[in-house]
């Protein structure tokens, strides 16, 4: 089964990369406007969904083609947090969530073919973590200055040294990476009736 990332994140390919099965990248077309009527769940769900539906027509002869598509936000009491625009906002963001929790939300939707029928699914998983308490305002300059802010949502990603800054935590660790490893297991063998195992090709 031919299987598509709709997705131009660099976390989620290094993820892919890291399971080694075959897959092909293709960045999704799609604009991301927000729906104020939509909760954070169903938002990051039907961002993914578009983002997979962007890129079917590529692939839409396939008789056996898996295309998903990914987004993520985080969930800080109440509120959508996105993206800083500079590294004042950045220092501003780890600010306010010393010693709080919140939650990182992916959406995770899958399109494509299967035996030559037609299917879509979307789910999303939840994981919460914890800022330390103790963080200081000279640290969250030092963190800066290794550039990890930049383009992240909350300012930080868990692979790089913003992970200093949070509490252990139980959950999905690769969901926080992007990509809802125990949901795409349990998507797939529902389309599929198969293990992921079974439908995935081997790197050689």
């Amino acid at each position: 089964m031919k299987i598509v990332l709709a997705s131009s994140s660099e976390n989620r390919r290094r993820l892919f990369d890291r399971m080694g099965f075959v897959y092909e990248i293709a960045p999704p077309a799609f604009e991301e406007l927000t729906n104020q009527k939509l909760s954070p769940k169903a938002q990051v769900q039907e961002f993914a969904l578009e983002k997979a539906r962007s890129v079917f027509h590529k692939f839409s002869t396939e008789k056996d083609v898996l295309i998903m598509g990914f987004d993520s936000l985080i969930d800080f009491q109440g509120t959508s947090v996105g993206k800083p625009r500079t590294k004042k906002d950045a220092l501003e963001m780890i600010q306010k969530f010393k010693g709080k929790e919140q939650a990182v939300v992916t959406g995770i939707a899958m399109v494509g073919n299967f035996k030559g029928k037609y299917f879509e699914a979307t789910e999303q998983e939840t994981t919460k973590v914890k800022f330390r308490s103790d963080i200081t305002n000279c640290q969250i300059r030092k963190y800066l200055e290794f550039g990890d802010w930049a383009g992240k949502c909350g300012s930080y990603s868990i692979l790089g040294t913003g992970i200093f800054f949070l509490e252990p935590f139980n959950g999905d660790f690769q969901n926080i990476v992007g990509v809802p490893i125990f949901k795409m297991h349990e998507m797939i063998r529902a389309i599929t009736k198969k293990s992921p195992i079974s439908v995935l090709t081997p790197k050689k």
